[in-house]
C-alpha cells in the first residue's frame, strides 16, 4: 500500500515509543546492577522475518542478532508458535547473541492468527554457569566452557512461565534469584511491546503498520545509498591487533578489513583477518557485522538509524573460521575487544575513502570486570559485573569524549555507591587517568583509573584488552597509553595480562588503568592555550605538555612560556 509522509512519520514515531517503553521496562525491572545501572541490554521490534526495525538502547550492535534469534525460533517451532508465547535463546550459534551471558527474548505479535512482527530483547545476565563467576573465563577453549547453552525454548505461554525451564537455569547459575529476576523482567518487556504493537495495529490498521515498517527500512537503505553515492569510488584497508589470545600468548590476533565503495554499494571484506582462536576472543559474525555498520553510520551520517535496511547498501565477506566469523564450537565469551577492534578498523578504512568524516580510533582497552564472592553484603553469593570503557578518538574539529565507548555510549559505569552497598568492596579511587589520551591537534578523550579494596575472598576475572598493542593515531596524531591491570596483596604488586583470572584474598587491592582515545592531527599544531587548559584540568602533565605538544609551562607562573615553546616547536 502507498503511505503518505505524515502517516509514515506518525506511525514510525509510535514504533519508537513502543521500543522506548520496552527499554524503560527492561531497565526498571532489572535485579542486577549490570542491567539496571549499566543498562547492558536493548529492546525493540522486528518485522515478521526478524529484520530489526526499531532497536532502543545504547548497545545498537544487538540489532543484527535480533534477526538470528527470531529465525532460530521460527526454524525450531514454525507453525507451532501461538499467541501468548514467549521464547528465549542464548546459544550464540543458534540465537546470534554476542556471547552466552546475553539471553535473547522473543515474543510474536499475532493479528488475525498471523505473526506480523516480533518484540525482542537482548540482555546480559550476571552468571549462567561456566568456568568462573560471570561465565566469561580466560581459560575457556570451547563454547561449552562458557556456561548453560539454551536453544530456542518456549519460556512462557498464556498459562504462565515454564517452571521446568526456570529450574534448569536456577540449577546452572551461581546467582539464580538475580538471573531469573532479570529474565522475567526482560521477557515481560517483550510481552509489553507485543501488546502495545497490537494496540497500534488496532488503531491504524495492520496493513498500515506493516507498510510503515517496510517503508522505514527502505528509507534507511535509501539514505545510506544516497550518502555512499556522494563519495568517490575506491578501496582502502585498515587493520588492528589484540595483544594475544589467552590460549596463545605469543601471537597477536589480527582484524583486517578491505572497504570497497562502488556507486551506492559498499563491500567490507574481512578475509584478511586472523583465524579463529582457541581462546575466548572470537566475535560472532552477526555482532561483527553490526559493529561494522555502526562504523559505516559514523563515517557517513550519524542520524541514519541502525536497522536491517542498512544491509541493502552494505555487503560483507566473512569466510567461516576467521576470528570475526568462528565455527562451532569456538568460544567467544570475551568477544567485545574484537568487536570494538572491528569498529575501529572499519572506521579507519572508511576515513580514507571519506576524509571529511575521518575519526581517530577509540582506545582499545575495553572489556569487563567480574568478581565472584561466596558471600556478599546480603550474605548470599554474588557476582559483581562491570563494563570497562575507554574513550573516543579526536576528530577534525573536536577532542574525543572521555570515559565512554564508541559502540555503547549509553552503558554507564556502575555507580560507586551501588558497588559498595551490594558487594564487599571499597572503591578507593575513580578518576580520569592523566596523560592517557593520544596527543594530537585534537587529542583523544581521557581514560580512567579505578581502584578497589576487596573485603572478602573472591574469584577475579579481569577482562581487559590491548595492554601491549595500542590504538593508532590519525594524520600525525599519536596513539594513547595502553591499559594496565594490577593486583596487590601484602605489599606485593602483580601486573595481570589483558585477560586474566585469579583467586584473590580479602585485603587485596585491584587497580584498573583504562586507555584513552587516539589523537587527530599533529600535536604541535594544538594551540598552546588549549594545552595549558588541559594541564590546569589535570588531563595532561607539564612534562607531557613539553614532550608531546612542545608547550613549556612556567612552573612559577603556571602560564605558557612562549619563548621556550617557540624554541621547542621550532617555530
Amino acid at each position: 500500500m502507498n503511505l503518505d509522509p505524515i502517516t509514515t512519520e506518525v506511525v514510525t514515531n509510535r514504533l519508537r515509543e513502543i521500543a522506548a517503553t520496552m527499554e524503560h521496562a527492561l531497565y526498571h525491572t532489572g535485579y542486577s546492577p549490570i542491567l539496571r545501572e549499566s543498562q547492558d541490554g536493548t529492546a525493540g521490534l522486528t518485522d515478521a522475518d526478524g529484520r530489526a526495525v526499531i532497536v532502543s538502547g545504547g548497545l545498537q550492535y544487538h540489532s543484527l542478532p535480533y534477526f538470528h534469534a527470531v529465525q532460530s525460533v521460527l526454524t525450531r517451532f514454525g507453525a507451532a508458535i501461538r499467541p501468548g508465547d514467549s521464547f528465549i535463546v542464548n546459544d550464540p550459534y543458534k540465537g546470534g547473541n554476542p556471547h552466552v551471558p546475553d539471553i535473547v527474548a522473543v515474543t510474536p505479535v499475532f493479528i488475525g492468527g498471523e505473526a506480523i512482527a516480533f518484540a525482542v530483547s537482548v540482555a546480559h545476565k550476571s552468571d549462567l554457569g561456566g568456568l568462573v563467576p560471570g561465565s566469561s573465563g580466560a581459560a575457556a577453549r570451547e563454547i561449552y566452557h562458557d556456561g548453560l547453552l539454551l536453544p530456542p525454548v518456549r519460556y512462557q505461554t498464556d498459562s504462565g512461565i515454564d517452571e521446568g525451564i526456570e529450574d534448569i537455569i536456577r540449577n546452572n547459575s551461581r546467582v539464580p534469584e538475580v538471573v531469573l529476576g532479570d529474565l522475567r523482567g526482560q521477557v515481560g518487556c517483550t510481552r509489553l511491546g507485543a501488546a502495545r504493537l497490537s494496540a497500534l495495529c488496532d488503531e491504524y490498521g495492520v496493513d498500515t503498520v506493516r507498510a510503515t515498517m517496510r517503508e522505514w527500512l527502505a528509507i534507511t537503505a535509501a539514505r545510506l545509498k544516497r550518502e555512499l553515492q556522494s563519495w568517490k569510488d575506491g578501496s582502502a584497508e585498515a587493520e588492528g591487533f589484540l595483544d594475544h589470545d589467552p590460549a596463545d600468548m605469543t601471537t597477536p590476533v589480527r582484524v583486517h578489513v578491505r572497504a570497497t565503495k562502488r556507486g551506492e554499494k559498499l563491500v567490507l571484506d574481512f578475509s584478511g583477518s586472523g583465524p579463529q582462536t582457541r581462546g575466548p576472543v572470537n566475535v560472532g559474525a552477526p555482532t561483527a557485522q553490526a559493529c561494522a555498520l555502526l562504523a559505516v553510520i559514523a563515517a557517513s551520517d550519524p542520524e541514519i538509524p541502525m536497522n536491517a535496511g542498512l544491509l541493502e547498501a552494505v555487503e560483507f565477506i566473512m569466510p567461516p573460521g576467521r576470528v570475526v566469523s568462528p565455527r562451532h564450537p569456538a568460544t567467544m565469551n570475551h568477544y567485545f575487544p574484537s568487536a570494538h577492534l572491528v569498529y575501529n578498523c572499519v572506521l579507519s578504512a572508511l576515513g580514507k575513502l571519506h576524509s571529511e568524516r575521518a575519526v581517530a580510533p577509540s582506545g582499545l582497552g575495553t572489556g569487563a570486570l567480574a568478581i565472584g564472592f561466596a558471600r556478599s553484603r546480603s550474605g548470599k553469593r554474588a557476582v559483581q559485573y562491570e563494563l570497562l570503557v575507554t574513550a573516543l578518538g579526536g576528530t577534525s574539529s573536536h577532542d574525543g569524549a572521555s570515559i565512554v565507548l564508541a559502540m555503547n555510549h549509553f552503558a554507564p559505569s556502575t555507580p560507586v555507591e551501588i558497588l559498595e552497598t551490594e558487594y564487599p568492596v571499597t572503591v578507593r579511587a575513580f578518576d580520569v587517568w592523566r596523560d592517557s589520551a593520544g596527543a594530537g591537534e585534537y587529542r583523544g578523550g581521557l581514560g580512567f583509573i579505578r581502584e578497589y579494596r576487596l573485603l572478602a575472598d573472591c574469584m577475579l576475572t579481569a577482562r581487559s584488552s590491548n595492554h601491549k598493542i595500542g590504538a593508532w593515531g590519525l594524520l600525525g596524531g599519536k596513539g594513547p597509553r595502553t591499559s594496565r591491570t594490577f593486583v596487590s596483596h601484602d605489599g606485593v604488586r602483580e601486573e595481570l595480562e589483558a585477560l586474566a583470572q585469579r583467586e584473590a584474598s580479602a585485603g587485596s587491592e585491584l587497580r584498573l588503568e583504562q586507555s584513552g582515545g587516539s589523537g587527530y592531527g599533529k600535536p604541535f599544531a594544538r594551540p598552546a592555550e588549549r594545552v595549558l587548559e588541559d594541564v590546569r584540568n589535570g588531563y595532561v602533565s607539564p612534562q607531557a605538555a613539553r614532550e608531546e605538544y612542545g608547550v613549556v609551562i612556567d612552573p612559577g607562573t603556571g602560564r605558557v612560556d612562549e619563548a621556550a615553546t617557540r624554541a621547542v616547536r621550532g617555530a
